[in-house]
């Protein structure tokens, strides 16, 4: 059984579509369900079927629930809604009854707000083996308040004593919580996100044109939030003339949009496209020349770093988190955050590169996302589930 707070088609950040994949990924191997948290308040379990997978959706039991990303929460509700979901009660009992009546053989968690530490706990009384992924670091700072961030974070510390293994999706979000005493008793791992491969996503790749000599075309994807250091890329193409930069799309939504609408004044070239639906991201980012992650916080991983990649387009991002593990090359295509010099750099970098250089780059880029792949996916998975269910836990 996998669990994790939201389950496609509600989906917010790359956690998501990680969850989905690896559901998939693993279900021609097990018989795997995902347990998530529905959109309904109350009442009973709801269950559905996405690609031959069966989804329990558990009513949320809260306040609001956490899928939908346009209610506006004030921070007296996000605190109260915090410290309901420490250990949800009404989703103890759900989740109980649930392993009574199923008993799977491993419980896999990803992101588990929502589902509240609860889940750790109805598992380890069952003694059902847990896996835990660390997608996040909403174990260590839940919420940007350190009285609230401190007090859960010595609760989940003694709850991850439950767990039998803990993955990390870089070896960056691993350290940092294992440096804190989280996951004493766990055996540990690290394990990337990958991709999936599919036909339409090689054609693109395929299709893919390297341009030279000519205005580059600039893309960012992701959440427009002051964390992932938008205003600094808008402030490095807007110091950039015509013949170097000739667009730069912003493809996300967030609540900087109107602060970063206003820091691009009257340039024509920075565009900003809104939030894209899953299935046109590829295409996008293919039309890219390439893609600027100027993040300033500690990225678990980087989803859009392999994306990108899939389709060949080259990647210049922050040296933050577990970034420089997934770069191509960390010395060439990374810099240092929360600098607009260092973007202005790195653009010139690749603007300056031979056109045979930049088809070259092209090549590698694809080669390196293939490591990313469902068999790597399965095959590290599988031998943690068959450790655990040979030793019953």
């Amino acid at each position: 059984m996998i669990a994790h707070s939201l389950y496609p088609p509600h989906v917010i950040g790359g956690a998501e579509i990680s969850t989905q994949i690896l559901a998939q990924t693993l279900n021609p191997s097990y018989d795997v369900k995902v347990m998530t948290v529905g959109g309904h308040k109350h009442g009973e379990v709801i269950t559905e079927t996405i690609n031959g997978i069966e989804i329990l959706r558990l009513p949320f039991n809260n306040r609001y629930w956490i899928g939908d990303s346009a209610k506006q929460v004030s921070t007296p509700d996000k605190v109260l809604w915090r410290v309901q979901d420490i250990f949800n009660r009404k989703q103890y009992q759900h989740i109980k009854q649930y392993l009574l009546q199923t008993k799977p053989s491993v419980i896999h968690t990803q992101n588990i707000p929502g589902l509240s530490l609860a889940i750790w706990k109805a598992a380890y009384e069952l003694d059902i083996p847990v896996v835990h992924t660390l997608r996040d670091f909403s174990l260590i700072e839940p919420i940007k308040i350190s009285a609230y961030s401190r007090m859960y974070r010595q609760i989940s510390k003694r709850f991850s004593r439950m767990i039998s293994t803990v993955i990390g999706i870089s070896g960056h979000i691993l350290r940092t919580h294992t440096d804190m005493g989280f996951f004493e008793r766990s055996s540990k791992h690290v394990i990337h996100n990958i991709v999936e491969n599919n036909e339409a996503v090689q054609n693109l790749y395929a299709g893919k044109e390297v341009h030279h000599d000519q205005p580059l075309v600039i893309g960012y994807f992701g959440q427009l939030t002051e964390v992932k250091g938008v205003q600094y890329l808008i402030e490095a193409v807007k110091r950039l003339n015509e013949q170097v930069v000739g667009k730069l799309f912003i493809f996300g939504d967030g609540l900087m949009m109107g602060q970063l609408k206003e820091m691009s004044g009257s340039d024509p070239r920075i565009i900003f496209m809104g939030k894209l639906d899953k299935s046109q991201i590829a295409q996008k980012m293919r039309d890219m020349d390439l893609i600027i992650v100027p993040s300033t916080w500690d990225e678990p991983f980087g989803r859009v770093v392999i994306e990108s990649y899939q389709v060949g387009t080259p990647i210049y991002a922050s040296k933050v988190g577990g970034m420089p593990e997934i770069l191509l090359d960390a010395e060439q295509f990374s810099f240092a955050p929360h600098s607009v010099d260092e973007i202005v750099k790195a653009i010139l970098h690749y603007f300056n590169l031979s056109e045979l250089a930049k088809s070259h780059l092209k090549k590698q880029c694809f080669a390196h996302c293939e490591s990313f792949n469902e068999n790597y996916l399965l095959k590290e998975h599988s031998d943690i589930y068959e450790k655990l269910i040979r030793r019953g836990g």
